[in-house]
């Protein structure tokens, strides 16, 4: 498609002056892999370029949003992260090599690995890699913790409210739309536990899911993070954890009461070991993260989406049993 050769001519453009900037010859590096995300809302490309003697960096360009300053706090965000994990056994970030916000693009050290979610669905046992990306993240939150407060559910049971409201009155439309504002406005009895319950603050990463974190061996990388911010510790767990059982989770093993299957569940906080499994902030955030999805994901078209939204349904169905 044209639009897709203007990406990548916008990209290449991109990466010869960050090449220029991180050292290397651009001449004499190509393109060996890359990923495009395409959405109503964002149009990004990731490029992995590769050069003499096994010499390889990756490109991320960003053609929308049009927005300097969001891309700047996201970049930000990214080196934040690269310096807090610096030097760490089984954690990372890829390194910043060069950056021009102007263009919207920087360019990154590579790192070998292959994706959590292409790992899961390679092999029969996700025990691994579930518990290597739950250390990634534990490593992440212990390097960046800011202080422990009490939990206070109300701000996401006003939200659920808020959002069960405007489905009420007819203002969005989603699918199961009677079944969800019936769990969204009974949110309270799950946050009695979590109320007060004393939780870990630290660096949000935002968006972290089964796509991006990369996996090799015992050590990982994460990328794409959204611009600085803390919050309760739970919120990432909770959004990468729903992001794998959505995905690739065995939806056949999952009792009712639960959100993810117990052994995937004792994998990932064997590896994470700021909290544990049984934390109740963790438990109310995974059922929020459950109906934060349902709202986005159900006026989706793509056939990937689709399926995505019936797993959501079967997960909600057995979560809130």
């Amino acid at each position: 498609m044209l639009f897709r050769d203007d990406l990548r001519q916008s990209a290449h453009d991109a990466f010869i002056p960050l090449a220029v900037q991180a050292g290397v010859d651009p001449k004499d590096y190509t393109v060996g892999a890359e990923w495009i995300k395409d959405d109503t809302n964002r149009l990004h490309i990731v490029q992995r370029y590769d050069g003499p003697d096994g010499a390889r960096v990756v490109l991320k360009h960003a053609l929308r949003p049009v927005d300097k300053d969001g891309f700047g706090a996201i970049l930000e965000a990214h080196q934040k992260a690269s310096t807090a994990l610096s030097g760490h056994d089984v954690a990372g970030v890829p390194e910043v090599l060069a950056k021009d916000e102007e263009r919207q693009s920087y360019l990154m050290s590579f790192f070998p690995g292959e994706t959590f979610l292409n790992l899961c669905r390679k092999n029969e046992d996700h025990g691994p890699f579930l518990h290597s990306a739950g250390a990634w993240l534990g490593a992440y939150h212990a390097a960046t913790f800011v202080q422990e407060r009490p939990f206070q559910p109300k701000f996401m049971l006003r939200h659920m409210h808020r959002l069960s409201g405007q489905v009420e009155r007819g203002e969005r439309k989603i699918l199961g739309q009677k079944r969800f504002v019936s769990l969204a406005r009974d949110m309270g009895s799950y946050a009695q536990d979590a109320d007060g319950h004393p939780g870990k603050v630290s660096s949000k990463h935002g968006d972290l899911n089964a796509h991006n974190i990369l996996i090799d061996g015992t050590r990982a990388v994460a990328l794409d993070f959204l611009a600085p911010s803390t919050a309760p510790v739970g919120y990432d767990i909770a959004h990468f954890l729903l992001s794998y059982v959505q995905m690739v989770g065995d939806l056949d093993s999952l009792p009712k009461g639960h959100v993810l299957p117990p052994d995937a569940m004792q994998a990932f906080f064997e590896g994470y070991g700021n909290v544990l499994s049984n934390d109740p902030m963790v438990h109310f955030l995974m059922r929020v993260q459950i109906l934060t999805d349902w709202n986005r994901m159900s006026d989706k078209k793509t056939l990937s989406s689709v399926m995505r939204f019936e797993r959501i349904k079967k997960i909600a169905r057995r979560a809130f049993a």
